[in-house]
């Protein structure tokens, strides 16, 4: 009797084993250098599908070979990603029930110039960004609309003072980033600093790609007068996008994308993260947004690009809303600090929305953020992702930041020597190091919030102090 119970029972579970196996199919394949079809090891290969709750992953062995087994029939998006490569995108890969797909890729070397004959992503029309345009700057995200009161008024409580503003000889000597133009025209008032957000809270990151050397000048002629600039004139983006970080990064559209991050020497248990975009083409206006996978990334804070304007003017009727245009050849970096919970084969997606001309339409480029980028320390980091933190940490030490209580002058100026060569002769970054020391000797103030001895990386900063 039992004898015969096991036998049913064994022939319907493998009745349902055979229809589940039905209902799913494989892709594997091998991953070629090209040019010369050298097979390449270690590429990371992510399979994401609506069929799918979370996105598959396997990495090419020394042949080049890799398998994504038992996925359930559906339409896919592959992509193929290695260090050193332009990465490469399938999409539209149908899988079907009990059949096995067999694919064949190639991998171009950013160094050899050649472009990928993949298409690297998907351009669409499209409404403004979805959802709509936010800004970190009062302690949650908030909508960008016209709001009455001042940004103190809404500010947190921890947020910095309000002090003087600068004086007109030294607004006289801004200049300008290429292709860019000057951003809240010199609006002198504070807007504190952006908190820290949960992603289960907020998980979109949104900055606009306009910036200017600014505040960056104006700190020069304070130190020069031997006088600490007044906090509420430091703008972290100022500093950072005053430094040519160079051009490399991965083809994203008509942009080149760069991303880099490593373990943050300010703040333990976070990456500083470096996202700099670089256009090939003129354009009337162009977005930015970063959406972080809450699945890896627990919080995260954009360093700098506080609101750009306090109290923004409703447009009339017939008016149109001021575009941010980027030229040609100009570069914009955005920092983040990003505290990981998870493994995950990318950390965000960004994504580029721009517009060509006038009376086009919108389009988008997107690119998945690969956690490979995130290096295990700043010395597997490029010289230039290095100057880019230490120019924000700059910003954010002269502005009093609650995030930099615990990197001092004498640790920061370290960090600029390890920058290395061979940006650490180049004039300006040698600048940048005396700026450093002249602020440090200058800097008398006081910790606003105590003692260093229990502070918690992820806490905000103590209301009143």
């Amino acid at each position: 009797m039992k004898t015969a119970f096991l036998r049913y029972l064994c022939g319907v579970l493998l009745c349902l084993a055979s229809s589940a196996w039905a209902q799913e199919g494989s892709v594997s394949g091998a991953v070629l250098q090209a040019p010369g079809q050298q097979p390449l090891e270690g590429v990371k290969v992510s399979a994401q599908s609506p069929v799918l709750p979370v996105p598959r992953g396997a990495v090419t062995d020394a042949r080049g070979h890799f398998a994504l087994t038992a996925l359930p029939a559906g339409r896919y998006t592959l992509r193929f990603e290695k260090e050193s490569f332009q990465s490469v995108i399938r999409t539209d890969v149908r899988v079907e029930a009990g059949q096995a797909l067999a694919l064949k890729v190639e991998l171009v070397s950013v160094g050899t110039g050649a472009v990928s004959t993949a298409p690297a992503h998907a351009f669409s029309p499209l409404a403004p960004l979805a959802p709509p345009q936010r800004w970190e700057s009062d302690g949650v995200a908030w909508m960008a609309s016209a709001r009455s009161g001042d940004i103190r008024d809404r500010a947190p409580p921890w947020v910095l003072p309000q002090e003087s503003s600068p004086s007109p000889s030294v607004a006289n000597s801004l200049m300008l980033a290429p292709g860019s133009k000057l951003l809240r025209d010199l609006d002198p008032r504070g807007f504190g600093v952006n908190p820290t957000i949960d992603t289960e809270e907020e998980r979109i990151s949104t900055y606009p790609l306009r910036v200017s050397t600014a505040s960056y000048v104006l700190t020069k002629g304070y130190l020069a007068r031997d006088t600490l600039p007044p906090e509420e004139s430091v703008r972290v983006e100022d500093f950072v996008n005053s430094f040519d970080l160079g051009e490399p990064g991965e083809l994203v559209g008509p942009f080149k994308l760069h991303v880099e991050g490593y373990p943050s020497p300010s703040r333990k248990g976070y990456h500083f993260v470096r996202v700099s975009l670089h256009s090939l083409e003129d354009f009337s206006d162009v977005g930015m947004q970063v959406e972080f996978d809450r699945r890896v990334v627990a919080r995260y804070r954009l360093v700098g690009y506080e609101q750009t304007s306090a109290t923004p003017e409703p447009l009339d009727d017939d008016a149109e809303p001021e575009a941010v245009p980027m030229k040609a050849g100009a570069s914009v970096t955005a920092i983040y600090e990003v505290k990981l919970i998870g493994p995950g084969i990318s950390f965000a997606t960004a994504r580029v929305l721009y517009e060509v001309g006038e009376n086009t339409s919108w389009r988008r480029a997107y690119k998945y953020l690969p956690s490979s980028t995130l290096r295990s320390s700043s010395a597997r980091a490029a010289p230039e992702s290095r100057l880019a933190f230490v120019a924000a940490a700059f910003a954010e030490k002269l502005r009093g930041s609650h995030w930099t209580r615990s990197l001092d002058w004498a640790r920061l100026h370290a960090l600029w020597q390890d920058i290395g060569a061979p940006l650490t002769g180049r004039p300006d970054v040698v600048e940048l190091g005396a700026l450093i020391k002249k602020a440090g000797s200058l800097d008398q103030r006081k910790d606003r919030e105590g003692s260093l001895s229990n502070l918690d990386p992820d806490a905000s900063p103590v209301p009143g102090k």
